[in-house]
């Protein structure tokens, strides 16, 4: 499978070709995830199939390595682990000896066998900073470790391999060190941000306001959005999203009747994220509307229509 995501320098889109490999001819089994004129590789497996996977070369490679699972204690619905080794294998031995939550493995290692151990624990630190900013996951490690001092030339390596990194994740399903975090503005593994791209709709109902863009992303509810306090009939999976959202600390109370949003969140639909903030089931289709007062529902069809 060949995938391009369109790149951007200044104003001009770049296309990026990627290539996913199925090592066993299977969408579930081991993935080896690469990119044209990236000398890095991103192996990818579940850990049902860690016992293939630690026969291949990248597993031998210094290397970083992350793991993903379900988040049993309920502070996050996923958790992940952060490592790095000299030979990857060994350590991920250990953490199937001794860590119960991953289902899901990516080593992230170099074809040419260019990576060293401080530049392993550069990425690693790294990662861990994003995961822990990105707030998507409970992060495993007890701490970050710091950046270890790396040449000037070899810092800017080490970033151009995680803004590479960053790419390929979530063409495999990782999405944990996404990070949102300014009104119109998503944050890349760089100290540059893109401005969020797609149509601004908002939301205005009794007690609340919300803004939102919907792209290829999502449908992503911007910082500072109002929400209602009293909930009403809703939809359980809404209800249950909407306390997850309070018990993770990004919906607060604002007041006594209201909730606040604090940070930018990607709901999956539009009617989640009106339903959540209204507190009861809403048709997101309908509710939010364009600067020009036109629903969702209204845009769509005209697309679907060539207009």
């Amino acid at each position: 499978m060949v995938f391009n995501r369109h790149m951007t320098t200044g104003s001009t889109p770049r296309g990026k070709t990627i290539r996913v490999y199925l090592v066993d001819g299977t969408p579930q089994g081991l993935r080896v995830v690469e990119r044209n004129g990236w000398t890095g590789s991103c192996l990818a497996f579940a850990r049902a199939d860690y016992i293939h996977a630690r026969s291949k070369t990248q597993l031998t490679r210094t290397g970083v390595y992350v793991l993903v699972g379900p988040d049993e204690s309920g502070e996050r619905t996923l958790r992940l682990y952060v490592g790095e080794g000299d030979d990857v294998r060994t350590r991920i031995d250990l953490h199937q000896r001794e860590k119960d939550f991953w289902t899901n493995g990516y080593v992230l290692t170099a074809n040419d066998g260019s990576l060293n151990k401080a530049h392993v624990r550069y990425l690693e630190s790294r990662l861990i900073s994003l995961a822990r900013a990105a707030g998507n996951a409970a992060v495993d490690n007890s701490t970050t470790p710091p950046i270890p001092h790396l040449t000037e030339s070899d810092a800017s390596y080490m970033e151009s391999y995680l803004d590479s990194t960053l790419i390929l994740l979530p063409l495999v399903g990782v999405h944990v060190f996404d990070v949102l975090n300014a009104v119109g503005q998503a944050a890349s593994s760089s100290s540059t941000a893109s401005s969020l791209e797609g149509t601004r709709y908002y939301f205005r109902s009794q007690l609340t306001y919300a803004e939102a863009v919907d792209d290829a992303r999502g449908f992503t509810v911007l910082e500072e959005a109002k929400g209602r306090a009293e909930t009403r009939a809703m939809t359980p999976g809404y209800d249950l999203l909407r306390s997850r959202l309070i018990v993770e600390g990004l919906l607060v109370p604002d007041g006594d009747q209201q909730l606040r949003l604090v940070k930018n969140y990607v709901f999956e639909s539009p009617s989640s994220a009106a339903s959540v903030l209204s507190g009861g089931s809403k048709n997101g289709r309908i509710e939010w509307r364009d600067a020009n007062n036109r629903t969702l529902k209204e845009n769509q069809e005209q697309v679907s229509a060539g207009a």
